[in-house]
């Protein structure tokens, strides 16, 4: 990695540099990013828990304003936490923190490798403080060399501010994964977790009081940086940020968020929806300059202005993006999940439910990314789908493997001893949550259907996520093309269990058609209900039924489909006249979109009395001497 020479007589190169440029030259200049430092200069200190303080940097500013610098009182000397700009505000932290306390400063973690993070540690490492930080200090800001970079930091600080400077960011204790410090009883985190703002990026967790100095991965407008590191990496260190769960997040720049989640989140939405966007740009072939061109022009006199941070993102997506399009392989890094500071505590059990349950995105990927032991089953249709990329630890199941034929009638699902066979065989844990996910745009009814038959057996925790794989895709999320490891589940806990799913047969579908009582609900399109389409031999539906088409029951979220807010899915069914009163048989073609109503109205919507009828449209159209009926559904 490369390491930064001292350089001598640094006030005339300085001087030099900012007033002598080439003859013929434009000269640039930038406008002062801070105010000036004096000799007697204090900036405000934040208490945020026991022994730990945030230095406040400038609120409002996004990224050009002074960064947030934090410290650690310990009983054996003080953690300095960067950024620091230059040595004169370096100084001020020095004296900012001796209000506090007169503890020798021990150490110095700095957050990555940018001038406004590190041109400032030669103030504390002149106090005999070692330097904590990622080996790598390569960033666009110092391609051209040190002396360059001095003399474009000039234009920020001033030269005043940069008397006494000196580089002091090669570390005395280098971090590349997980590194933890105990002193005096406090113990610190320092992780790297990826180039996700740059190569160099260290965040500091403290977590017994919860805080997470996170540098610039976070920044108080929620439009990190990425330049010098990859989108793919932040949004995973997003995921594994929030299954952290800090109580107090410190910014690189700006204000401490009342709300850490929130911040976390709208930093996730804005750099998933620039790589949906572009993504789509770059499969269709358009340039980068026409993909670009609704965003902001960059500012060159201001590069880490809002606008140049979201040309500057654009541009570099857009590249991430046309790389994978062409297969060019990313770095390691990029490829790896982020590790958790470590050790956490241990995944609290999920606890156990008597029906199955939706579970969102953000839900699941916390899981993931906390340890949380689980199962996961991916019921796409398609076995190439699955080869092509499934979350991470997810087992293939195809819904067919799941039924046959029965009596000649088919897709039945298998027999009991069958279905227990296949279900310790995937390693289905009673005391592990399963979550089933299908295509999520298409084809929930895959994922709806596969959880109606584990509840059958009264598997305790059981799960649907919300959106499918599609939903997770969107957000960019990890995904692998690796195969799980996966142990046999417990095969006592399936033998004692019967198999005892709520169903119909035909004879009660015959009474029901008869104006017997029960009230049929088909959950096909409306085409193949009013006999317009359908591949079995007749077309058309039961008599007196009512059409709910199972997708209904979805909305669009972003350019994912999930599951509509119970309240609006109560309203359309009662619309209907399907109400929690009636005994409710569901059919459609095979049972799969009957399921989809099923974990509906029984689980979402606590319906008493809903029963599937097994043979549904497949076995009744078979029938010549049952009737059909025609037209539009009610």
């Amino acid at each position: 990695m490369p390491v930064r020479p001292p350089r001598a007589l640094l006030a005339a190169a300085l001087a030099l540099a900012a007033v002598a440029p080439r003859a013929g030259a434009q000269v640039k200049l930038r406008p002062r990013a801070f105010s000036k430092t004096t000799a007697t200069t204090l900036y405000p200190v934040r208490r945020l828990g026991a022994g730990v303080y945030a230095v406040l940097g400038d609120t409002g500013k996004g990224v050009e304003g002074r960064p947030n610098a934090g410290f650690v009182v310990t009983k054996e000397g003080v953690l300095v936490i960067g950024g620091l700009a230059s040595p004169a505000q370096g100084e001020a932290v020095v004296r900012s923190i001796r209000t506090v306390t007169k503890a020798p400063l021990r150490w110095l973690a700095l957050y990555a490798h940018h001038p406004d993070m590190v041109f400032g540690a030669i103030a504390v490492k002149r106090r005999g403080a070692q330097v904590i930080a990622h080996p790598d200090t390569r960033v666009l800001a110092n391609e051209g060399g040190l002396d360059a970079e001095m003399a474009d930091w000039v234009g920020v600080v001033g030269l005043e501010e940069l008397q006494g400077f000196a580089p002091a960011d090669v570390p005395d204790r280098p971090v590349t994964g997980l590194d933890t410090l105990t002193v005096g009883g406090t113990r610190v985190v320092f992780w790297h977790p990826g180039p996700a703002h740059s190569a160099g990026d260290l965040m500091v967790w403290l977590p017994g009081p919860g805080v997470l100095f996170a540098g610039d991965v976070l920044v108080e407008d929620g439009v990190t940086m990425v330049a010098d590191g990859d989108s793919r990496v932040l949004l995973r260190t997003l995921d594994a940020i929030t299954a952290l769960g800090p109580r107090v997040i410190v910014p690189g720049h700006g204000r401490i968020p009342d709300d850490p989640a929130a911040l976390v989140d709208s930093t996730r939405r804005y750099v998933a929806a620039l790589r949906t966007r572009l993504g789509r740009a770059v499969e269709d072939g358009t340039p980068m300059k026409q993909a670009l061109a609704d965003l902001p022009p960059a500012d060159e006199r201001r590069p880490v202005a809002l606008a140049s941070r979201l040309r500057r993102n654009g541009a570099r997506v857009y590249v991430e993006l046309e790389r994978d399009v062409m297969g060019v392989a990313g770095s390691e890094e990029v490829s790896n999940r982020p590790a958790l500071p470590a050790p956490l505590p241990a995944p609290r059990p999920v606890p156990p439910s008597a029906v199955p349950r939706l579970l969102a995105t953000d839900s699941l990927a916390a899981w993931l990314a906390r340890g949380q032991p689980v199962r996961l089953l991916d019921v796409r249709l398609d076995i190439w789908t699955y080869l092509k990329g499934h979350l991470p630890e997810a087992q293939y199941l195809s819904v067919e493997t799941l039924r046959a034929s029965r009596g000649g009638l088919p897709v039945q699902p298998l027999d009991p001893p069958a279905l227990r066979a296949l279900c310790v065989r995937l390693g289905l844990d009673p005391a592990l949550p399963v979550v089933i996910y299908s295509a999520g745009e298409t084809l929930n009814i895959d994922a709806t259907y596969a959880a109606w038959l584990l509840a059958g057996f009264g598997h305790p925790r059981v799960f649907v996520l919300d959106g499918g794989y599609f939903k997770w895709e969107l957000e960019h999320r990890a995904v692998t093309q690796r195969y799980p490891r996966v142990p046999p589940a417990p095969a006592a806990w399936w033998r004692s269990r019967p198999w005892s799913a709520d169903t119909a047969g035909r004879a009660e579908v015959e009474n029901a058609a008869r104006g017997g009582g029960a009230l049929l609900v088909d959950a096909r399109p409306p085409e193949q209900f009013a006999g317009e389409a359908g591949a079995q031999l007749r077309r058309g539906h039961i008599p007196g039924a009512v059409n709910h088409w199972w997708q209904r029951d979805l909305e669009q979220q972003g350019f994912g489909r999930v599951f509509r807010p119970a309240d609006s899915l109560r309203a359309a069914y009662l619309a209907q006249g399907i109400e929690p009163g009636r005994d409710i048989i569901l059919y459609c073609n095979s049972a799969t979109e009957a399921s989809h109503l099923y974990f509906v109205l029984k689980w979402l919507l606590g319906y008493p009395r809903v029963r599937v009828y097994l043979g549904s449209w497949t076995e009744w159209a078979e029938r010549s001497e049952l009737p059909v009926e025609t037209g539009p559904g009610r």
